[in-house]
């Protein structure tokens, strides 16, 4: 018997192997189902998926055979991967590599073998998709072809197996960033600016008016590293599906009087006024949602209307229920959004336009925060506008 050298690459191959996390795992439905095809296609009573390890061949997959592993320095799948083709043994008692092999004078009574390796990226093979016969035969060119086709699947499922590794990493690494920017960003941000509005409000005693210029300045910023901070966190929370919502049921025309009482002062700022649409509806509409979660909704869309419009304009805050839906928009008549810049409305990170936003600059997270919000409570929000009249977001949600 002539056990087969390592590969030259052996090293890297065992950390590929590692990495995979599939060694000892349990039987899978999708690596048995390619066994059983190969052999069907190959018309052999045993077809293996063996991944060669550092002093065995694991199985995980093995149709015909009770055995899980053998030692390596018997398998002939460890010659197998030696190669990027196809080996067949036709006879194996005529191979002086395997005649005396004891799979071969002993059970399962190996004579003829034939392996497609299981070749990954950087070319690194991890084992084989192997068929097994008890007596002496030739392979088919079809059933080669075959064999190999098959083998490219095993390794899509190995590949789709090192993605959802790396997801999982990057899932872990994300949660681990999420709560390093909630204590050590968020913790003191918070307690900076309390600190600074007691100073602000002069509690601490009077203040020079060139210092309190100095202080708001400060105020000012850390609010909106505060925001942005809070944004991040929201869009984490809300992609990972890990928000709770507190779902109850809201009377719609009270919810927006009370979303805009919130944002009246802010509007103010940019000398901007609110108006609530007179609705035509004999009995209130209802929805069912996370009140704060809304408000937090209508906060984004009311602030980005103040800013991207003229000073002295309406904001029009509308409600309209049909059927089984409520529809809920904010208006505002400023300079519109071109068409082709509105499908990256609600993606992340993306602004429309800075130049226009330069009044109080954001962090791109809003609207995509609003989206996110509407659909986790089975919604949808859309935007719509017409350059140099008006520009309207608005969500629907059940009724």
């Amino acid at each position: 018997m002539i056990s087969a050298p390592l590969p030259e690459n052996e090293a890297t191959r065992q950390q590929c192997l590692d990495e995979l996390r599939i060694l000892d795992t349990l039987a899978e439905q999708a690596y048995d189902d390619l066994t059983f095809l190969a052999a069907q296609i190959c018309q052999t009573p045993i077809a293996l998926v063996s991944l060669i390890d550092r002093d065995r061949q694991w199985f995980k997959s093995h149709h015909g055979l009770d055995a899980k592993e053998t030692p390596r320095e018997q398998a002939f799948c460890a010659h197998a991967i030696l190669g990027d083709h196809s080996l067949v043994v036709e006879d194996a008692r005529k191979d002086k590599r395997f005649h005396d092999n004891p799979l071969v004078t002993g059970g399962p009574n190996m004579k003829f073998y034939a392996g497609a390796p299981l070749i990954l990226r950087d070319n690194i093979r991890v084992g084989t998709l192997c068929v097994i016969d008890d007596h002496a035969r030739p392979l088919s060119n079809l059933q080669r072809q075959a064999l190999e086709a098959l083998a490219r699947q095993v390794v899509s499922q190995l590949e789709l197996r090192l993605q959802l590794q790396a997801l999982t990493r990057l899932d872990h690494t994300k949660d681990e960033f999420i709560s390093m920017v909630n204590h050590e960003l968020r913790t003191p941000l918070t307690s900076i600016n309390s600190s600074l509005s007691l100073i602000r409000n002069q509690v601490t005693g009077e203040i020079p008016a060139q210092a309190m210029h100095l202080i708001d300045v400060a105020y000012r910023n850390g609010e909106r590293l505060l925001n942005i901070v809070n944004d991040i966190l929201d869009v984490s929370k809300l992609e990972a599906g890990k928000m709770e919502m507190q779902m109850s049921e809201i009377e719609v025309q009270a919810f927006l009087q009370k979303a805009m009482e919130l944002n009246r002062p802010y509007c103010e700022t940019y000398g901007c006024k609110l108006e609530l649409r007179p609705i035509d509806s004999n009995s209130p509409a209802r929805i069912s949602g996370d009140e704060n979660r809304l408000l937090q909704v209508m906060n984004n869309l009311i602030s980005n209307a103040a800013k991207f419009t003229h000073a002295s304009d309406t904001i029009e805050i509308s409600f309209l229920q049909k059927g089984n839906h409520v529809h809920v928009g904010v208006t505002d008549h400023g300079p519109g959004i071109p068409q082709e810049n509105q499908k990256d409305l609600f993606t992340k990170f993306k602004q429309v336009s800075k130049d226009s936003n330069a009044k109080a600059p954001g962090t791109g997270l809003g609207l995509n925060i609003c989206k996110l919000i509407v659909e986790q409570h089975g919604g949808t929000i859309a935007c719509e506008s017409e350059l140099g009249k008006h520009t309207t977001f608005r969500f629907t949600l059940s009724a």
